[in-house]
């Protein structure tokens, strides 16, 4: 069963389902800006676990405080 979060970002929609062996996850979707490549798909989504949520928040609170560093190599 799937659930609709509350998202703080225009544009993004977040549903959490159950994941399996991985244990709940959470689906990032926002509309494609342009899908003239691929005119069937409309949206770009993400799926991610609780620990791969807080890591990938964890990178964005550090670029939205400049705070980023960039990966040399």
């Amino acid at each position: 069963m799937a659930t609709d979060l509350k998202s703080h970002a225009q544009g993004v929609s977040l549903t959490r389902f159950a994941g399996g062996e991985r244990g709940s996850c959470v689906q990032v979707t926002m509309h494609k800006a342009d899908y003239s490549s691929d005119p069937d798909r409309f949206f770009d989504s993400l799926q991610l676990t609780r620990a791969q949520a807080a890591a990938l928040a964890a990178d964005l609170q550090d670029f939205a405080q400049g705070r980023e560093v960039e990966d040399i190599g």
